[in-house]
């Protein structure tokens, strides 16, 4: 783990606004914590909305300790115990696998289970730098990423600092707007090494950088100056990534070792 920065790659002054080096996982408990374990705010009739992304044809289900199931809506189902969160080392583990047999009639169809963390009800920040420090899975069907979402709850805009397909040598950088067609961008990283992902996001610019080092640059979208907050979660599956095979080897973990945001201090 290194020091906050005290300047961004582009030689900009930072202040540090948020930090976690994860020596615990402190997850958000309705009412404290840091990262929220569901998308968005928390709140939907169905709890499991809040697990996936069906529309892009994911099949995990992001769990956690206190997930419930099997409730007839007057009373909650009984807690499942599924955990893809750990912390040694002063690092977070997101590991995702197949679905327990046990459970498999309890999860609404899902074949896998995995975990997301989004500051969204600790940390929002309009303009910055965020990175994360980080070493990829691999494996058929295995989408991890870090990014950014409005905290209005809308979408677009999104910012992906950074995504990856299966192949820990290929990750992926791209903004997605109403007003700026996405186009990613493909980065050749070293696999099986941590390596730190970041953006430099402003009025002006989006600026990308892996390990210090500019990968992509473009204009801001005009529907990307307000509030986002963070993410990181292990995907699988999905148009893009396909689905996981016998080939996958699973256990598969998303290993992060830390994620910061500053505030340009100019």
């Amino acid at each position: 783990m290194s020091d906050p920065l005290s300047k961004s790659p582009d030689g900009r002054a930072l202040s540090l606004a948020f930090s976690d080096d994860f020596d615990i996982f402190n997850r958000w408990t309705g009412h404290s914590g840091t990262w929220r374990t569901t998308f968005r705010d928390g709140r939907a009739d169905d709890d499991f909305e809040l697990r996936s992304l069906k529309w892009n044809k994911e099949l995990e289900l992001y769990v956690d300790p206190d997930m419930r199931a099997g409730g007839d809506g007057r009373t909650p189902g009984a807690v499942l115990g599924l955990n893809p969160f750990t912390v040694a080392n002063g690092q977070l583990s997101i590991t995702a696998r197949p679905a327990p047999n046990e459970l498999s009639g309890r999860l609404q169809g899902y074949r896998y289970i995995s975990g997301l963390i989004s500051s969204q009800p600790s940390f929002s920040q309009t303009y910055g730098y965020f990175e994360m420090r980080a070493k990829l899975p691999r494996g058929k069907g295995v989408w991890p990423a870090f990014w950014l979402l409005p905290a209005d709850l809308s979408w677009p805009p999104e910012i992906d600092v950074m995504e990856s397909v299966g192949d820990p040598s290929r990750v992926y950088v791209t903004a997605h707007s109403n007003a700026a067609k996405a186009a990613g961008t493909e980065v050749g990283v070293t696999p099986d090494a941590f390596h730190v992902f970041a953006v430099s996001w402003d009025p002006q610019n989006l600026i990308w950088f892996v390990d210090g080092r500019e990968v992509k640059r473009q204009s801001t979208p005009p529907d990307m100056h307000r509030p986002m907050y963070i993410l990181a979660n292990v995907a699988l599956g999905g148009d893009w990534a396909g689905a996981p095979d016998a080939s996958t080897p699973f256990p598969v973990a998303l290993t992060i070792d830390y994620i910061r945001a500053y505030r340009f201090a100019s």
